[in-house]
Order: C-alpha cells, then sequence, then structure tokens
C-alpha cells in the first residue's frame, strides 16, 4: 500500500512538473513575449482567471489589479482569451475614441455561441461580414433615433399601465423584479418585433433569465451549468421567434403587413439584404432578435429595479421625484399619455437613474479586438488581442465621486460635475449603445407611473444582491404598497 501511495505522488508530481515545463516552454516560444506587455498576470493554464472575473465583484477584480499593477493598464487571460484591461477616464476616451481604427468590436465566445446559431448550422461556409456591419440592420433605418422612438412613447406609457394594473392593482406586497422584467420583456416584444400580445414570449422570461446569465459563463456544456441552460433557453426562445418571424413573412406576403408592424426592426430584417445581396435566413434573424431583446429586457429591467430600491430607501429623493412627476401628471389631460415632451422634462429624474446606474451598473463592461499592434500608457497591446472597457475603473473610485458608495442624485446639481468619461454606463463614441435612447424612455416612463401611483418601503433593506455581472435581489425586491 505504502509502494503505491508513493507511486501515486510521484506520478501526480511527475504530471505537474511536465505540465509547468510545457506552459513555460509555451510562454518562451510566444512572440508576445518579445514586446512590452502591460503589467499583469494570464492565471492559471487554460482557464486564466475567468473564475475570479466571473464570480468575483467587477470593481474588486479589476480594482485590485489596478493597485497591485497599474492604474491605467493591465494584462489577464478571462473567457479563453489575452485581454488588456484598459483604465480610468483616459482609458475610457482611448477606447471610445479609436474604434474601428485600433481594435474593433469582440463578442465573448459564450455570446458568440448562443447568438450566432445559424453560423454554426449552416450548410455552407457564411460570407464573413466584418463584426462591425452586424448591426447596420438596425442603426441604419434609425430605429433607435430620437424622431423615431418618440413615436413610441405612448405606447411604452400604455403598455407600462397595463402591466402596473395586472401585476399590482389592489395589491399590499408585491415584488418589483419580476414586473420590472415583464414590463421590459413587453416592451421589447412590441418594439422589436410589433406584437400586441406576447403572452406566448412573456410566459418565457425564466429562458431569458437563463439567457443572460449564461452571456458570461464558462463553456461548459453539459446538464447543470450555466452555458447548457442558456443553449437550452436559447433554443426554446429561438423556436418561438422563427414562428413570429414565418406569420410576419405570410402577412408581408399577402399584403397584410402595412401599418404599425411593417415599421419595427424584425420586418426590416426580413426584407434587408447583405452587400452581396443575400437575404438573412430566419435562423438568423432569429438570433439576431434574440439578441435585442435580451439586451432590452435584462439591462432595463435592473435599472428599473433598483431604481425602486433606491428612491425607496431615501424619502428625499422620492418627494423631489414625485413633485416632478406630478406637475407633469396635472399638465394633462385625463387619460392623455406621455409624450416627448413630458420626457424632456424629467431632468432630476435621469439624474436619479444617472446616479442608481452609477452605483448598480446594468452593464459592466464590453469588449473589442485589436485590429493592429498599438501602444497605450508606454506598453504595446498585440493585434488580435482582446481589449476590455469595463464601468468599474471609475464609477465608484473616490478619486472621482465624493462618498462614491452613497446614493446621492443631487450630486449632479451641486457643482460635483463628474470628470469627463467616469459616468459612462452605456459606452461611448462609435460604440455608444444604440439602445441608451430606448432605455432611457423605457426607465423614465416606469418611473412615472409608479410614483405617480404609489409610495412604499422596502421590506428588506440589506436584501443579498446576487450576481456580478448582472445584479439580482436574492427575494426579488419585495415592497409593501402606499396608494396615492
Amino acid at each position: 500500500m505504502e509502494i503505491l501511495s508513493l507511486s501515486a505522488v510521484l506520478f501526480t508530481l511527475s504530471l505537474i512538473i511536465i505540465t509547468v515545463s510545457v506552459f513555460r516552454r509555451r510562454s518562451a516560444d510566444d512572440p508576445d513575449a518579445r514586446v512590452n506587455l502591460p503589467p499583469g498576470s494570464f492565471g492559471w493554464p487554460f482557464i486564466g482567471e475567468s473564475i475570479e472575473f466571473l464570480f468575483g465583484k467587477p470593481e474588486n477584480f479589476v480594482g485590485g489589479r489596478m493597485n497591485k499593477y497599474s492604474p491605467e493598464i493591465f494584462k489577464t487571460h478571462i473567457l479563453g482569451e489575452k485581454t488588456a484591461v484598459i483604465c480610468g477616464p483616459k482609458g475610457n476616451k482611448f477606447v471610445f475614441s479609436n474604434e474601428e481604427k485600433l481594435f474593433t468590436v469582440f463578442r465573448p465566445h459564450p455570446m458568440q455561441k448562443i447568438f450566432r446559431s445559424y453560423k454554426n448550422t449552416a450548410a455552407a461556409p457564411p460570407i464573413e461580414v466584418p463584426q462591425g456591419d452586424e448591426v447596420k440592420s438596425i442603426r441604419t433605418p434609425g430605429f433607435f433615433k430620437p424622431d423615431s422612438l418618440m413615436k413610441h412613447i405612448a405606447k411604452m406609457d400604455s403598455v407600462t399601465q397595463q402591466q402596473l394594473l395586472i401585476h399590482w392593482q389592489g395589491r399590499e406586497e408585491v415584488k418589483v423584479y419580476p414586473l420590472s422584467k415583464t414590463v421590459t420583456l413587453t416592451l421589447a416584444c412590441r418594439f422589436f418585433m410589433g406584437i400586441k400580445n406576447p403572452d406566448h414570449i412573456a410566459s418565457m422570461v425564466n429562458h431569458f433569465d437563463d439567457i443572460t446569465l449564461g452571456m458570461h459563463s464558462i463553456i461548459l456544456n453539459f446538464p447543470g451549468t450555466l452555458f447548457y441552460k442558456a443553449n437550452k433557453a436559447a433554443a426554446a426562445v429561438r423556436k418561438e421567434i422563427v414562428k413570429v418571424i414565418k406569420e410576419r413573412k405570410a402577412e408581408m406576403a399577402a399584403g397584410g403587413g402595412g401599418g404599425e408592424g411593417k415599421k419595427d426592426i424584425l420586418s426590416h430584417m426580413i426584407v434587408v439584404t447583405d452587400p452581396t445581396g443575400k437575404y438573412m435566413s430566419e435562423a438568423e434573424i432569429a438570433d439576431k432578435i434574440m439578441g435585442l431583446v435580451v439586451a432590452g429586457y435584462s439591462t432595463v429591467s435592473t435599472a428599473m429595479t433598483f431604481f425602486v430600491k433606491y428612491v425607496g430607501e431615501s424619502p428625499d429623493v422620492y418627494k423631489k421625484v414625485l413633485s416632478e412627476h406630478m406637475e407633469i401628471a396635472n399638465s394633462k389631460k385625463p387619460g392623455e399619455l406621455l409624450n416627448w415632451e413630458d420626457l424632456s422634462k424629467m431632468k432630476y429624474s435621469w439624474d436619479v437613474m444617472s446616479e442608481v446606474m452609477r452605483l448598480v451598473p446594468p452593464l459592466q463592461g464590453t469588449f473589442r479586438e485589436a485590429l493592429v499592434d498599438f501602444t497605450y500608457a508606454g506598453y504595446t497591446i498585440p493585434k488580435g488581442w482582446k481589449v476590455y472597457w469595463t464601468v468599474s475603473t471609475t464609477n465608484k473610485n473616490p478619486k472621482y465621486f465624493k462618498d462614491p458608495e452613497k446614493f446621492n442624485p443631487s450630486r449632479y446639481e451641486d457643482g460635483e460635475v463628474p470628470v469627463p468619461y467616469t459616468n459612462v454606463p452605456f459606452g461611448g463614441g462609435p460604440r455608444l449603445c444604440p439602445g441608451k435612447e430606448y432605455a432611457r424612455l423605457a426607465v423614465l416612463t416606469f418611473m412615472h407611473n409608479v410614483v405617480k401611483k404609489y409610495k412604499w418601503d422596502v421590506l428588506y433593506p440589506n436584501e443579498k444582491i446576487l450576481g456580478d455581472m448582472m445584479p439580482t435581489p436574492e427575494k426579488g425586491l419585495p415592497i409593501r404598497l402606499h396608494r396615492l
């Protein structure tokens, strides 16, 4: 037995020595080792620092390495890629100013597999179109521009009122997070696909939750893993969207696709062609629509939920928000819905939302890919490396925000003007989130309808927040309602 135990120990030690030797030899042969790379660590072989990145607090992952290596830039290895994390307001400006010059958009491998299934199943290799062109089918017609969005404000108002009536009317205690998800999903289905009665998709909230979690996960595709659940959920959602696509095509072929339906993003995707004149397949349209719905669902519902939390815990802020919204409500005729002018008056309300998103960013960051070797802060980032931009380098940094953990919307009124590029929840530059204005209208409409009808108490002020990439209140944020 002792001989067997000794043999096992020696065998294990041999494997460790061989693995380390191979890893070091590969590192020595790596051409990247011959340039002045940013300081940092690639972590463990194969998995790098992905575990710490995905399951640690984002501000701790970034802040700790900024303190250890450099406040401007550090290297890491996350989600299967060598990555440079560029930090601080100067770093944010550098990233936003060099889109399609030094780097282009890059989607982590889990996202690629979830939202690009059409590329995996195509009978022939698809024509490669630059990733930057993928959103042109959305950007070109201006679906997210103010002059287009203002036509939908009344519908957003009506949908939000209806959902509040269904889920909160006559109840003393409710959970905020489930409602915010239902509202945002209903709005997304209406806006992106023109579905007036999205019950068959709204019933799939859990699927969208699984997809959201799986977008930032390690690719382990077996039962029980986040990625496996996300893949299954995406397949179910994709199947439903394909049904909607077929129905829309039939309506358009029969001449019944006019009016409101013909102006939505889905109908545009059906008729748009790529530079070669080829139409998108139903699978590709389904993946793109699913990506849009997920983006407009998870980030907006997070902002709505934490607005209710922070304002419910801040009576003075609630009074100022209520005053602003009641002034708007009292200026309108009975039953009259919100319009663009009304939302332009919600200046303090948007300060409140900006502070909410500073404390709980609905989006932690995004990736780019280096198109060429470039230098930043005296270090070289090689072509092909990934660049990660994140709000976590500035949004809670005491260097830029006094009492950074304190919820204080008045900081934007009291002369505490944030340093440029420090509070950028939607990114910036050419890659500024195309849905920023859509999100602003959705959250302000939600805020208006909640505040003018209710005052509320947060039942569990210290409720645990689950998830780091996508923050979620553990109990769904229960509140006690007081009808005004």
